[in-house]
C-alpha cells in the first residue's frame, strides 16, 4: 500500500474509533460514481530517433513525471486509480477517479490536459461469404481481366477481388515489390492470425508476428468473433499483407502486429485506442492502419490526434479512415483530421462482386446490398418471399413466420407518424419474417436503395433493384429465394473507379486539408475468422485505408529511408484526379471529397525508384479567403542523375457551395490559378526549383463554397510520372455560413427550422405558444425549441431563455464542440424548457423567449460575426 494511501486509511480508523456511541446506525451508502480521464503531462515523451541510452533517459523522465503526478494527487486528496500509463506516443495516465474530484486533476503541477476519452463506435462485421462464393468471384474477375494486357501482366483474379485492377498494384507484384521486410500495425477488432492468408497456425506466427489484446487486457489479439465489429481487423488485415489461394493483399509479403481495440463491448474507448497506438510505438513497426473514427467534435487537437501527430513524427505513417456517410462536405472524423495522418477516402471498385439470392430454378441471380442496420444474410439455405403492406401497422403474429419480406418505402401524407423503411422491416422481424427486401419503384430501374433511415433490426435487411424486383414478383408468392449465389457485375463508367457517395467528406471542421487521398473500398473481398465462413466482403472508408497502407509498405521496401512526409508526398503527386462520380465529363470531382485523387501504387513506386523527383508541400489548404488573393510556395525537388524539365500547369476540379449537407450544390465556377514563373521548368541532377502559386477564389458562388483543384508538372519526356499538388479553400468568410441548416426546411417545406413548439417531435410551423401550468393538460406544460443545425463545428451552443426586459433567466442547454446534425438534412434535436429559473425555482408568469446562440469555431472579426443567434415567437407562461 502507498504511504498516504495507508495515513488515509489509519485517519478514517481513528474517525470511525471518534464516532458516539449514541450515533444513530447508517446503512449501506451507495458507492460515488467514478469516471475514467486521461491526463497528459508536459513533459514529451521520447521519439523513436533517439540513440538507446538517451531514450532510456527519456522513458525514465516520462516514468518520474508519472510518480510525481501520482504524488501530488495524494497531497490533494484526489484518490486517482492507474488504469493504463503511456509512455511514447504521449505522456500520460487514464486514471479512474470520483466524479466529484475530476476538476482537481487539472490544477495539479505538471499537468498538460485532462479529457473524457471518446468511444469511438465499433465498425460493422463484414459480410461473411463461403469460400465457394469468393472461388466464383475469383474466376469471374479474371475472366473479366483477361486480354486486357499481355498474358504475362495480367493480373490474377485473387488480386482483382481484394486490390482491384485501378491502383497498379498488381503491376507492382509483377515487378517484385510485395512489401517484403515491412511490419505493419492493425489498430482494429485483432486478427484471426490461424487463417490460411493470415500465416495458419497459432500466435505469433510467420505472417502475424505479435500484438496485444487492450479490449480484453490479455496478451492473444485473435478476432474471435464478438462483438459488432467482429472480423473487421481481420477483413482489414487481409487487404494489407493476405495471401492465400482466394485472396491477396496489396503486399503479401508484409507482416503484422493485432492491436485489439473492439472488443465483445462494442465501441472502443479512446484510452484503450491510445494504448494501442503506444504499444505500436515500443515494438517499432513501420506503419500503423487505424480503420476507425469518430466524427462527433472531430478537431486535430484532440489527445488521439495529438498521438498520432507524434507517432508520424517519430517516423511512423499512420493511415486513417476518413469516415462513411451521405453527408456531404465536413465530415472528417478524427483521428482522421490529425494533422499528420494520411486521411483515406473510399472509391467504387470497377466490378461488384455482389452477394445475390437464386430465385426459384432461374440461374440468373438477384443481386443485393446489405443496409448495415440488420443482421447478415446466410450464406446457404432458403426462404419463400411474401410481399408486406407499406404500413407500419402491426402485422398479424406470425403471419410473416420464415418468409422474406418485399417492402417498398411508404409515403408520408405530412401529418401522423413517419414509417421509415426500417421501421417497415421491424414491423416484418415482428411478424416473423427472416428477412426484409427493401426495393423502391421511385430509383432508376437499375438502381440498388442505399442504406435507409433509421435504427436497426435483429433480421437481415438488404436492398435490390426495381428491375430485379420485378423479376421477383412475376413469381408467384411463396417461391423459394436461394441464399449463397454470387453476381459479378461491372459498374457503369459515371461510377467505376469514381469516388463514392457514401466516403465523408473533407476539409476538417477547422478547414484542415482532409482527405489526404482515395483509394479503392467498394465491395472488397478479404479474409475473415473461421467462425464467420474464412471469407467477408465489406465497403467503406474501412476497406480503402489499408489499401493504402499497403502501398506504403510498398514504398518502404523499395525505399526504406523514407520518412512519413516523403512517402505523403509520394502518395499525392503521383495521385490520380477523378471526375465527377454520376457525371465525370462535367469535371473532376470536388477536392474536398477526393483529396489529392486516388492512389496510384505503380506511379509511386516508380516515383521512388526511377525518377527520384518530388513537389513539396504535397498539399495546400488555403483555409476562407474572404475575397482575398492568396500566394503559396511549390518547391519541385530533382534528386535523380538525369536533367529533368516539366511543362506547369493547372487543373480545377468541381466546387461545392453550401449548404453541407448530402444536398450540397455542384458549381463549375473554379479558383483563377496562375503559376509565376515560366510555363516550363528544367531541373539539373540534385536541384530545385520553386514557383510561386496565384489564387483568387471563384467569383459568383454563395459564401462558404468550397473550392479546389490541383497544379501541375507534366515531364516532358512521357518516363517519368506527372507531379501534382492538390489545393483546397473556401469562398469567402466561413463565419458567414450559417448555423441554421436550410436543407431541412427545402425538404419538408411545410415546416420551420427552427421552431417553437409545445412538444418533442412535434413538428410544425414556429408560433406563439401558451405553457399553462393552471389546468389539468400535460400537454402544455413546456416550451421546446426544435432545431437542425447545419455549421460543420460550434465552439459553442446554448439555449437562454430571456423575460420580457430582455435579460436571461434561465439557460437549459450549454454545450461546447459540436458538430452539425444531420448529413442528410433532415436530422434534428429538440431542446425543452420546464418553465423554470436557472436556480431551479419556478419562474414566474409573464412573457419569454428562448433563443438560440452560436459561437463557430473559427469565429473572427474580419468579416462576418463569429457568432449567430435566433430568437423564438413568445411564450405566454400562465401560473
Amino acid at each position: 500500500m502507498h504511504a498516504s494511501h495507508a495515513a488515509l486509511a489509519a485517519a478514517l480508523l481513528l474517525a470511525s474509533l471518534a464516532t458516539p456511541a449514541t450515533a444513530a446506525p447508517q446503512g449501506p451508502s451507495a458507492p460515488a460514481p467514478t469516471v475514467t480521464r486521461i491526463v497528459t503531462l508536459d513533459s514529451a515523451p521520447p521519439t523513436r530517433d533517439r540513440t538507446t541510452a538517451n531514450r532510456r533517459a527519456a522513458l525514465a523522465e516520462v516514468d518520474s513525471a508519472q510518480r510525481e503526478l501520482l504524488s501530488a494527487a495524494d497531497r490533494a486528496g484526489v484518490d486517482a486509480t492507474v488504469v493504463r500509463r503511456y509512455r511514447h506516443v504521449v505522456n500520460g495516465l487514464a486514471v479512474t477517479l470520483p466524479a466529484s474530484q475530476a476538476a482537481r486533476l487539472a490544477t495539479l503541477p505538471g499537468v498538460s490536459s485532462v479529457s473524457e476519452p471518446v468511444v469511438y463506435e465499433a465498425p460493422e462485421s463484414p459480410t461473411p461469404v463461403s469460400a465457394d462464393l469468393v472461388s466464383k468471384a475469383v474466376a469471374d474477375a479474371g475472366a473479366a481481366a483477361a486480354g486486357r494486357t499481355r498474358a504475362d501482366e495480367e493480373p490474377s483474379g485473387r488480386e482483382i477481388v481484394t486490390v482491384t485492377d485501378l491502383t497498379g498494384v498488381p503491376e507492382v507484384h509483377r515487378d517484385g515489390v510485395t512489401g517484403r521486410g515491412v511490419t505493419v500495425g492493425i489498430v482494429d477488432s485483432g486478427i484471426a492470425y490461424d487463417h490460411p492468408a493470415l500465416g495458419g497456425g497459432g500466435f505469433p506466427n510467420a505472417k502475424v508476428v505479435g500484438g496485444h489484446d487492450f479490449a480484453d487486457n490479455d496478451a492473444d489479439p485473435y478476432d474471435d468473433a464478438a462483438g459488432s465489429a467482429a472480423g473487421h481487423g481481420t477483413h482489414v488485415a487481409g487487404i494489407v499483407a493476405g495471401s492465400d489461394g482466394h485472396i491477396q493483399g496489396v503486399a503479401p509479403a508484409a507482416q503484422l502486429r493485432a492491436y485489439r481495440v473492439f472488443g465483445s463491448g462494442g465501441g472502443a474507448g479512446e484510452d484503450v485506442v491510445l494504448a494501442a497506438l503506444d504499444r505500436a510505438a515500443a515494438d517499432g513497426v513501420d506503419a500503423v492502419n487505424m480503420s476507425l473514427g469518430s466524427s462527433g467534435g472531430a478537431r486535430a487537437n484532440s489527445v488521439l490526434s495529438a498521438a498520432v501527430d507524434r507517432l508520424v513524427g517519430s517516423g511512423t505513417p499512420v493511415a486513417v479512415a476518413v469516415g462513411n456517410g451521405y453527408a456531404g462536405p465536413f465530415r472528417a472524423s478524427s483521428p482522421a483530421v490529425a494533422d499528420e495522418a494520411i486521411a483515406v477516402g473510399s472509391t467504387y471498385s470497377d466490378r461488384s462482386p455482389y452477394l445475390a439470392f437464386r430465385l426459384g430454378d432461374e440461374t440468373r441471380p438477384v443481386a443485393y446490398t446489405l443496409s448495415g442496420r440488420g443482421a447478415n444474410t446466410p450464406s446457404t439455405g432458403s426462404a419463400p418471399y411474401a410481399v408486406m403492406p407499406s404500413s407500419c401497422a402491426p402485422l398479424p403474429e406470425g403471419s410473416l413466420r420464415g418468409k422474406i419480406a418485399l417492402f417498398t418505402p411508404a409515403k408520408w401524407d405530412g401529418t401522423g407518424t413517419i414509417c421509415r423503411p426500417m421501421d417497415l422491416a421491424r414491423t416484418a422481424e415482428a411478424a416473423g419474417a427472416v428477412a426484409a427486401v427493401n426495393h423502391d419503384p421511385q430509383m432508376p430501374a437499375d438502381a440498388i436503395p442505399g442504406s435507409p433511415c433509421c435504427g436497426t433490426s435483429a433480421i437481415p435487411v438488404l436492398g435490390i433493384s426495381e428491375a430485379d424486383a420485378r423479376r421477383v414478383l412475376a413469381k408467384p408468392a411463396g417461391t423459394e429465394l436461394s441464399w449463397g449465389a454470387y453476381a459479378g457485375i461491372p459498374l457503369k463508367e459515371d461510377a467505376a473507379g469514381l469516388m463514392d457517395h457514401g466516403s465523408a467528406w473533407g476539409p476538417g471542421n477547422e478547414l484542415e486539408f482532409k482527405p489526404d487521398i482515395a483509394a479503392p473500398g467498394g465491395y472488397i473481398l478479404s479474409a475473415m475468422p473461421k467462425s464467420l465462413d474464412w471469407y467477408g466482403v465489406a465497403s467503406g472508408t474501412s476497406m480503402a485505408s489499408p489499401h493504402v497502407t499497403g502501398v506504403i509498405a510498398l514504398l518502404l521496401e523499395k525505399n526504406p529511408g523514407l520518412s512519413p512526409r516523403e512517402l505523403r508526398t509520394t502518395l499525392q503527386n503521383t495521385a490520380t484526379p477523378l471526375g465527377m462520380t454520376g457525371d465525370p465529363s462535367r469535371g473532376a470531382q470536388p477536392v474536398a471529397q477526393q483529396g489529392a485523387g486516388r492512389v496510384d501504387a505503380a506511379a509511386a513506386v516508380a516515383s521512388v525508384t526511377r525518377a527520384e523527383v518530388a513537389a513539396s508541400p504535397s498539399e495546400l489548404a488555403l483555409k476562407d479567403l474572404e475575397g482575398r488573393s492568396v500566394t503559396r510556395q511549390i518547391t519541385v525537388r530533382n534528386d535523380s542523375e538525369e536533367t529533368l524539365t516539366y511543362e506547369v500547369g493547372h487543373r480545377s476540379a468541381v466546387s461545392a457551395a453550401p449548404p453541407y449537407t448530402s444536398e450540397w450544390q455542384a458549381d463549375d465556377a473554379g479558383a483563377a490559378v496562375r503559376v509565376g514563373g515560366p510555363e516550363r521548368i528544367t531541373l539539373r541532377p540534385h536541384s530545385s526549383r520553386t514557383v510561386p502559386v496565384h489564387v483568387r477564389q471563384p467569383e459568383g458562388v454563395p459564401e462558404g463554397t468550397l473550392f479546389g483543384g490541383w497544379v501541375e508538372f507534366v515531364p516532358t519526356s512521357g518516363q517519368e510520372p506527372v507531379l501534382r499538388v492538390p489545393y483546397q479553400g473556401m469562398a469567402g468568410d466561413y463565419d458567414a455560413v450559417s448555423a441554421i441548416n436550410p436543407t431541412f426546411s427545402a425538404l419538408n417545406t411545410t415546416l420551420d427550422n427552427p421552431a417553437l413548439r409545445p412538444a418533442e417531435w412535434n413538428f410544425g410551423k414556429n408560433l406563439p405558444l401558451t405553457v399553462d401550468l393552471t389546468d389539468t393538460s400535460t400537454a402544455n406544460d413546456q416550451a421546446v425549441a426544435m432545431l437542425s443545425h447545419g455549421y460543420p463545428l460550434l465552439k459553442r451552443m446554448r439555449l437562454n431563455v430571456l423575460n420580457a426586459s430582455g435579460a436571461v433567466v434561465a439557460t437549459p442547454y450549454d454545450e461546447s464542440w459540436i458538430t452539425r446534425i444531420s448529413g442528410a438534412g433532415t436530422g434534428v434535436d429538440f431542446y425543452p424548457w420546464d418553465a423554470t429559473l436557472s436556480d431551479g425555482s419556478p419562474a414566474p408568469a409573464g412573457m419569454y423567449r428562448l433563443r438560440f446562440v452560436f459561437d463557430k469555431a473559427l469565429g473572427d472579426r474580419d468579416h462576418a460575426p463569429g457568432t449567430e443567434t435566433w430568437t423564438s415567437p413568445d411564450v405566454t407562461l400562465v401560473r
